[in-house]
């Protein structure tokens, strides 16, 4: 279903080699920050309205209201974006513990966000959560198979990794703009429609960190 858009972007991020010579001169410790006005982008956090109750960075979150009935399609969705939520969460905290990058464990609190989001969703409409929390490990075994290759990318250098995390939030975006035009229930569209933003906050953070060390995609 939705993996196309993965293998497709790995495809083409797969044939961006960066030269050794984008990377002298260049900071590339972990202390490396975001310089920039917008909080969202130095936090890795997203303006999430309806996502959950509690705060995230300190601001309220209201509860959603959970209306309606879902289709089948629609329940299939979740479920698919439950695990892929959940595979951003597992390759950035990965990522961070290997390289300490604050944008990485930034980013990675907002994905533990979205995925209580769809689980919120999830449990209203009585849909049963058939995710594991053990990191690497998924029911869909294409997303297994992505997190693996993912992995494997981030490896290779700081950069490698910071592009694994605008390949994640590019597919993201497209995801959730393809769901965005099929889903008819409100409270569904509504939490789809904040992940989107959120998405969209996170690949600017990582087009930024990358931007710092010379490498513009």
């Amino acid at each position: 279903m939705k993996t196309r858009h993965f293998l497709a972007s790995l495809a083409i991020l797969g044939a961006l080699v960066l030269p050794s010579s984008c990377s002298k001169g260049i900071d590339t410790d972990e202390t490396v920050s975001m310089n920039t006005d917008s909080e969202e982008l130095k936090s890795g956090t997203i303006p999430a309205t309806c996502i959950l109750t509690g705060t995230i960075a300190d601001v309220p979150i209201p509860a959603c209201t959970i209306t309606g009935t879902i289709t089948e399609t629609e329940t299939a969705g979740l479920l698919f974006m439950r695990e892929e939520e959940k595979m951003a969460r597992d390759v950035y905290t990965y990522l961070y513990d290997k390289y300490k990058l604050p944008v990485f464990k930034n980013i990675t609190k907002s994905e533990n966000a979205h995925m209580s989001a769809v689980l919120r969703l999830m449990a209203g409409f009585k849909i049963t959560d058939n995710s594991t929390n053990n990191p690497g490990e998924y029911k869909n075994t294409r997303i297994a198979e992505i997190y693996n290759q993912l992995i494997t990318m981030g490896n290779l250098s700081v950069a490698d990794a910071l592009k694994v995390g605008v390949l994640i939030e590019q597919t993201d975006i497209a995801d959730l703009k393809k769901e965005l035009l099929s889903v008819q229930n409100t409270s569904v569209k509504m939490v789809y429609g904040n992940l989107l933003k959120g998405s969209e906050a996170h690949l600017k953070a990582f087009t930024w960190n990358l931007k710092v060390r010379g490498v513009v995609l």
